[in-house]
């Protein structure tokens, strides 16, 4: 079974070197081994994997010793999706979850609106996300015309995050995709039934969000 599940991986691999996105790659791997093979969200896993330039398909020792964890390869998995949960973290890095979390929280991380942020923002990051909201409140109020600034260290504070991509996992949740172009019709659809209520809605939050930012020294809304 494990011999199995390793050769899957190098067939991912070999997709991967080829051009291949994980949608096409499993596609291929269905055709051939079945649906039941590999799921459509482990070859996503191990396409991003793959991204962060980890190209090990072997499973890591269970020896029961603690396992090191590369702090720059899992950073590096971070960055090149921020958007990553722990056990998908994980499954690519071939460690258990609560090892995983337990290594975030020592390097400072923490999942805000499903990003993986610092978790100890800096004084210079504090006094920037409330000058920054201060600022805004007070155009906001003096409804000038303009474009703008975002703090910086903030998903908590951008609409895309905490309205339009939340209601976007909402309609994608459960559901599996085994070519581009279905993925593609459902987000046309999901868009096409989007009015421009429903993006002033997301804008209207702001001025809520950034009162409640001063008010908590610059911390992260939870």
């Amino acid at each position: 079974m494990e011999n199995q599940k390793e050769h899957f991986r190098h067939i991912l691999f070999c997709y991967f070197r080829k051009g291949k996105n994980a949608v096409q790659a499993h596609k291929k791997l269905s055709d051939v081994y079945g649906e039941d093979a590999l799921k459509l969200r482990q070859c996503q896993n191990w396409f991003t994997k793959f991204r962060s330039g980890d190209f090990n398909v072997k499973d890591a020792p269970r020896s029961g010793r603690p396992i090191e964890i590369d702090d720059d390869k899992l950073k590096a998995l971070i960055d090149s999706n921020r958007r990553l949960t722990t056990r998908e973290i994980a499954e690519n890095l071939n460690i258990s979850k609560s090892s995983v979390e337990n290594h975030l929280k020592r390097l400072g991380y923490i999942s805000k609106l499903d990003i993986w942020v610092r978790h100890e923002l800096k004084e210079i990051h504090l006094t920037e996300r409330i000058d920054i909201c201060d600022s805004l409140l007070k155009l906001w109020m003096g409804c000038v015309t303009m474009m703008l600034p975002y703090p910086p260290y903030s998903p908590d504070l951008a609409p895309s995050d905490y309205h339009l991509f939340r209601s976007l996992r909402n309609a994608l949740n459960g559901k599996t995709f085994t070519a581009d172009e279905d993925m593609k019709s459902l987000l046309e659809l999901f868009f096409a039934e989007k009015d421009k209520n429903f993006f002033e809605r997301g804008i209207m939050k702001l001025p809520e969000k950034w009162q409640k930012i001063i008010k908590q020294n610059g911390q992260y809304i939870v």
